[in-house]
C-alpha cells in the first residue's frame, strides 16, 4: 500500500494538471481585454503554486530535504524532473511581479514569457 506522502504528491499533481491544462488551452487564444490578460496571468500564478506543492511533496515523499524553492528546483533537476533550472528560477521570480499587471507593458511581456518560456517547462513537470 502506498504511504500517505506518495498519495499526497499524486493528489497535488492531479490538481496541478488541471490548472496547467486550463493555462495551456488558453495559450493559443488572442487576449484582447485587460480581464482576459489578468485571468491568463492568474492561471499562471495558480499553476506555479500547484507546481511548488507538487515539487515539495514529491521531494518529501522521496525523503529529500530542502529548505528553499531554489534548492527544490535543483533537486528536481537532479532527478530529471525539471529540464531547465534557470527557467524555473525566472518563473518563480516573475510570479512575484504579477501584482504589477496594471502596467500594460509588463503584463504583455509576462504573457509572452508564459507562452514561450514557462509553458514548455511547466509541461515537462
Amino acid at each position: 500500500m502506498e504511504d500517505s506522502k506518495e498519495i499526497r504528491w499524486k493528489q497535488f499533481f492531479e490538481n496541478y494538471e488541471k490548472v496547467f491544462n486550463r493555462l495551456n488551452e488558453h495559450s493559443q487564444e488572442m487576449l484582447d481585454s485587460e480581464l482576459e490578460i489578468a485571468g491568463y496571468i492568474h492561471f499562471f500564478e495558480m499553476a506555479m503554486e500547484h507546481a511548488n506543492k507538487v515539487i515539495y511533496s514529491y521531494l518529501e515523499a522521496k525523503e529529500v530535504a530542502v529548505e528553499t524553492p531554489r534548492e527544490s528546483i535543483k533537486e528536481m533537476a537532479k532527478l530529471g524532473l525539471i529540464e531547465n533550472e534557470r527557467v524555473w528560477f525566472k518563473a518563480q521570480n516573475r510570479r512575484n511581479l504579477t501584482i504589477f499587471i496594471h502596467n500594460d507593458e509588463l503584463a504583455n511581456e509576462l504573457v509572452n514569457d508564459i507562452d514561450h518560456i514557462y509553458l514548455p517547462d511547466l509541461n515537462v513537470l
